[in-house]
């Protein structure tokens, strides 16, 4: 079992650790010397009833048993600082490779599964299975190693008690093979349940605001009590359903000494056996009890690792995007062409058959209503999704984007998303998450063309102002012009905007419009857009409608052909005079 753990650990983690067997052997050289005071003992007691003892002879045992001991505390120190060490880098770097593995995934993973899990994989199931590694692993190994190692020296002492103290050993682990798949079974459901606390967990810090402007608070809150209440009610069966096959475990390792004291006091009534030599099979069975007993524990500790180092294997066997085998060549230049794609999610197409080109150094502009796949087209040109082989292609500079490394097709590409995400840390540090060796200068040169530089010298620290979490205490246009200002420092020759001019007031957008300008002189810039009038001067303007590109063109030309483009302007006209509760709206 030691073995398929090490296997799974390392696998997870991706490297070998030599300290990790290391560790395990010196565990191992610990149950030995933990076996020799028996040994010594048993010469103790049996020079003293034969009349043989002797100072000399004492002090030649006394100190061996001394010198065992120390002997068995360097090897203790030694298995605990390679175990340790070795458990805590292995399970440091599989924690580094699952979130690397996130960044890798397609999107359509995130939406099946919900943060809080994801993170409990991350974080408790971890966390589990490194304090297992680190504090069991040594214990199983002289657990197991030593109650062998006295039985089968006992067996040259007197085979009939020494077979009498290994007796019980294949008894005990019979009855805990059977309670191994009930306490597993109940180790999942905790796991399930916590998985389950830490996405309610998410869920309702990140809309208590929304919870409460609804009065909804309260039934959200029931919700979480009640998750809190399954896993309360799980971790109570995982101690208490084991417990009778615990109780016929540790009544079948007492039941050991019993055995031995039995069967010796029988033998040594019919003279087989000397009384010294029974006196010390007891004093021995004591602690060989002792340890099958703490080797139970491991042993079911161990398999309960086996599970949660499962569920994280699972997440790493999610199939990653695909790196090519024979990567392509950087591209010359940064035109985007769409070639009939078409794209489903979750069996539902979203588009069909779509092609469009964004020419090098243009702007170019995507509408059309609600659900007409305008973010899902900019995705896949990210590269937050593949196109199925088959379904179409997008090609950057000629080049098709599944046939670029990961990281060298984001080095091309900055993305603005609606949502904006900003990461605890500085305003410097968020601004240079693109980018992370960019000068001061350049970071202000950034913030100074996306608007942001007079906010952010207002705040109490200016750059080095440490953000709230989310960026809480930001408001929502600030937000964007934060993120706009990453955008412009990764300094990326194609630029795509998802409605980032969204929550910014009148006289912003003029100057982020500007900005955006002056962008396009030098870079392909792609814009998905909802209100037309930002985009109306626009090299070109792609239309989709329910997954298909509608019409294509400038604005002028796009009016004249009076099609979809031409009534969602006409709309969003009119919808400037709307009068709500008698006052005029202004959009």
């Amino acid at each position: 079992m030691l073995g398929a753990l090490f296997n799974v650990g390392e696998r997870l983690a991706g490297q070998r650790d030599a300290r990790l067997r290391r560790g395990l052997v010196f565990a191992f050289a610990e149950a030995l010397a933990t076996a020799v005071p028996y040994a010594l003992v048993l010469l103790l007691v049996r020079a003293a009833l034969e009349d043989r003892l002797s100072l000399p002879l004492t002090g030649w045992i006394t100190g061996g048993i001394a010198l065992a001991v120390v002997l068995r505390m360097r090897l203790s120190q030694a298995a605990m600082s390679d175990l340790f060490i070795a458990a805590h880098a292995l399970m440091g770097q599989a924690r580094i490779r699952a979130a690397d593995h996130l960044r890798r995934l397609p999107m359509g993973f995130f939406t099946r599964n919900r943060s809080g899990e994801l993170a409990g994989v991350l974080t408790t199931d971890l966390a589990l299975v490194e304090d297992i590694w680190s504090h069991l692993i040594g214990l199983f190994a002289a657990s197991f190693a030593l109650p062998m190692l006295v039985g089968v020296g006992l067996c040259f002492l007197d085979w009939r008690l020494g077979l009498a103290v290994l007796a019980t050993m294949p008894v005990a682990l019979a009855v805990l093979a059977v309670t191994t798949p009930l306490f597993v079974r109940e180790l999942d459901a905790v796991l399930d349940a916590g998985a389950d606390v830490n996405a309610r967990i998410v869920e309702y810090v990140q809309g208590i605001a929304v919870l409460r402007a609804f009065g909804r608070h309260g039934e959200v809150y029931q919700r979480f009590v009640k998750a809190m209440e399954r896993l309360r009610d799980a971790l109570i069966r995982a101690d208490v359903a084991p417990s009778p096959l615990l109780s016929v475990f540790g009544l079948v390792v007492e039941a050991g000494f019993v055995v031995v004291a039995y069967a010796g006091a029988r033998l040594a009534l019919a003279g087989a056996v000397a009384p010294g030599t029974l006196l010390v099979f007891l004093v021995v069975t004591v602690g060989v009890t002792r340890q099958v007993a703490e080797l139970g524990v491991a042993l079911l500790m161990l398999r309960g690792s086996q599970r949660a180092l499962g569920r994280v294997d699972r997440l790493l066997s999610e199939p990653p995007l695909r790196e090519p085998e024979a990567p392509a060549q950087r591209p010359q230049r940064f035109d985007v062409e769409v070639d009939g794609v078409t794209f489903a999610y979750e069996g539902e197409r979203v588009l069909d058959g779509v092609s469009a080109t964004f020419a090098e150094r243009s702007l170019t502009a995507i509408v059309g209503p609600s659900g007409s796949g305008k973010s899902t087209l900019v995705h896949l040109v990210a590269r937050l999704w593949d196109v199925p082989r088959g379904q179409g292609a997008i090609r950057i500079g000629g080049v098709d984007v599944r046939d670029l490394p990961f990281e060298e097709l984001h080095q091309h590409i900055a993305m603005v998303f609606q949502d904006v995400v900003l990461f605890s840390g500085t305003v410097l540090d968020n601004l240079r998450v693109g980018r992370p060796d960019a000068t001061r200068e350049e970071v202000e040169r950034a913030a100074r063309a996306a608007k942001a530089h007079d906010f952010i010298s207002a705040l109490p620290e200016g750059y080095d102002t440490r953000l709230a979490e989310g960026g809480g205490s930001l408001s929502g246009g600030e937000r964007q012009r934060l993120s706009i200002a990453r955008a412009l420092l990764k300094d990326a020759p194609i630029v795509l905007l998802d409605e980032a001019t969204a929550s910014v007031d009148a006289s912003s957008e003029a100057e982020l419009q500007r900005a955006v300008d002056a962008l396009v002189r030098h870079k392909t810039v792609v814009v998905i857009a909802h209100r037309l009038r930002t985009v109306r001067r626009a090299h070109h303007i792609v239309v989709l409608d329910r997954g298909r590109v509608a019409e294509a063109g400038t604005h002028d030309a796009l009016m004249q052909g009076d099609g979809l483009y031409a009534a969602l302007w006409r709309e969003q006209e009119r919808a400037k005079g709307w009068r709500l509760g008698g006052l005029e709206t202004q959009r």
